[in-house]
């Protein structure tokens, strides 16, 4: 039986809910690597992230970001490269000219879905005060809000992204889904008969169409709502309903460094 790999000098800095810190997270796990993971907030954490990319030549100030011993790593499929090079049990295949371009075709629905979900956070006065609880007491919440759209506004800034075009945004989603759908053509994978990274970013990115239902990643009831793309849930159910069993056999849990 393969042992962990244990390199407790890694440490995964991102935000939980991200679709790329999942799929950076999933690939990590996968491989029974230890690490450290480190919840990043978003604007206030913004000088400390710098600092910390600022260390490796190359690596980008935005989460994921992997902190190893060599240097550190800005981008999920460089992180989930990693993990295949570095890691024990079957490969992502992660490397493949495949898993390449589902990456950049689903990095332009992902970037639309980011500011389709934005622009839906600053019209929810609800999602607001819940985008505060993890770092105010709950009573304070409410009277954060500004701060939160504040938060969401250096989102939309930071990544370019146009809260206006929502439609357009959904479109976007779209054609990525019904790509996904003739590539799966009824399969279990993407590619070949194996789980591949292709999968773990074609399951990551569904959940800016629908959150999946599952402990790794929770949302109070307004982010939720915010999260879900609602014209595209009964079309793409069949997308949705693989995601999920792709989480339940296939999601692995995280092997913990040493404190």
């Amino acid at each position: 039986m393969d042992t962990p790999l244990r390199m407790s000098d890694i440490t995964l800095y991102g935000v939980g809910y991200s679709p790329w810190t999942e799929r950076a997270r999933w690939a990590l796990d996968h491989h029974r690597i230890a690490y450290r993971y480190r919840e990043h907030i978003p604007m206030v954490g913004e000088p400390l992230l710098r600092l910390r990319a600022r260390g490796a030549a190359g690596a980008k100030p935005t989460v994921p970001l992997l902190v190893h011993q060599g240097g550190a790593i800005g981008d999920s499929l460089g992180i989930m490269r990693y993990a295949d090079a570095c890691g024990r049990g079957p490969s992502l295949r992660s490397d493949s000219a495949g898993a390449a371009a589902w990456a950049e075709r689903i990095e332009q629905g992902l970037g639309a879905g980011r500011a389709r979900l934005t622009a839906a956070i600053l019209a929810d006065p609800e999602a607001l005060r819940e985008s505060m609880l993890p770092v105010s007491p709950a009573p304070l919440a409410g009277m954060l809000r500004p701060v939160a759209a504040q938060g969401a506004r250096f989102i939309a800034k930071k990544y370019g992204a146009d809260l206006a075009q929502v439609d357009a945004h959904v479109e976007a989603q779209r054609r990525v889904c019904l790509a996904l759908r003739d590539a799966l053509g009824g399969r279990q994978h993407l590619e070949a008969d194996a789980l591949c990274a292709s999968d773990l970013l074609a399951a990551t990115f569904l959940q800016m169409v629908e959150p999946v239902q599952h402990p790794r990643i929770v949302l109070l009831p307004a982010l939720r709502r915010a999260w879900t793309a609602a014209p595209l849930v009964d079309e793409f159910a069949d997308l949705l309903a693989w995601r999920d069993g792709l989480y339940a056999t296939a999601r692995g849990t995280r092997t913990r460094a040493a404190a």
